[in-house]
């Protein structure tokens, strides 16, 4: 290292530091310059130091985890401990309806569930998920009763003998729900399907239109009935109501027919069905109606 001793200022005054003003240092910051009044990177104040660019050769302790921070703010640099998130572990749990967890080492996680609907499924095994066409869930109705929002997706099954001159109620409609009726049983008495407030002796605000098909058993005829959702909103009470009677000519219902209703709006009711009637000569026929 270079010394003054023995040597004369004007030899060594151009490697001397000193403040840009060449006055004392103040709580402000000063550039630091030689003495030949070239600036450096340093700047100090009887409170702070600031360089322009910092080079670190070496961190004392904790070289392998130990970060260096910059504090915008405060114009700091702390030591702080280099997180450690790796590894990431991924883990698949539930055979059915799944969830995939990923976590890492730190302890955070996130776990994604797998759910099935509107008829499909999903299962998991051996960390393999699988979606696929779900099997139907199948109720049984044999005796008047109401259908809820919860039931929509169902096939149901209709015990007609049982189920004599009764009623099956829907509930109030919305876009979306859907019932699959399958008779199981002739309709030796007419029974009924209606909407939720078919006793309403006025203008209601639940309605079924659509297309309904009758074919005689015993002879080659076939009667349809077609009603378009503008005439069914028009008078809504006067198609609140599907009729369904096995020996009629106007009717139809017999084991095996299949009813099915679509939500179409929070108001009308989309019928799709084709029933069949012992009746050698079907006309007219009349399922959609009033209650």
């Amino acid at each position: 290292m270079g010394t003054l001793s023995g040597n004369a200022i004007k030899n060594t005054y151009q490697g001397l530091l000193k403040t840009s003003d060449s006055a004392a240092l103040t709580s402000s910051l000063k550039v630091i310059e030689d003495g030949t009044g070239v600036d450096s990177a340093l700047s100090l104040s009887t409170t702070a130091v600031k360089v322009e660019t910092l080079q670190i050769n070496t961190l004392s302790e904790g070289s392998s985890n130990t970060v260096l921070v910059w504090d915008s703010s405060a114009k700091t640099v702390s030591k702080r401990p280099l997180p450690i998130f790796d590894p990431i572990t991924t883990t698949v749990t539930g055979a059915s309806n799944p969830t995939v967890t990923i976590a890492d080492r730190a302890g955070n996680s996130t776990a994604i569930q797998f759910a099935a609907g509107n008829g499909l499924s999903i299962t998991q095994s051996s960390n393999v998920i699988t979606i696929g066409k779900g099997s139907e869930t199948i109720s049984t109705v044999s005796a008047s009763g109401s259908l809820t929002a919860a039931d929509s997706g169902k096939v149901i099954y209709l015990d007609a003998t049982s189920l004599g001159s009764g009623r099956i109620t829907l509930p109030t409609c919305a876009a979306g729900l859907y019932f699959k009726f399958v008779l199981t049983s002739d309709s030796g008495t007419p029974f009924k399907i209606s909407t939720s407030d078919h006793s309403a002796t006025t203008d209601t605000t639940n309605y079924f239109y659509g297309t309904v098909s009758t074919i005689s058993l015993t002879d080659d005829k076939t009667a349809s009935q077609r009603v378009t959702s503008a005439t069914a909103a028009a008078a809504e009470q006067n198609y609140d109501t599907l009729s369904f009677d096995g020996d009629s000519a106007t009717s139809g219902g017999l084991v095996g027919d299949v009813i099915e209703l679509f939500g179409t709006s929070t108001t009308a009711w989309l019928v799709r069905a084709v029933i069949r009637t012992t009746h050698t000569t079907p006309s007219s026929v009349a399922v959609i109606g009033a209650s």
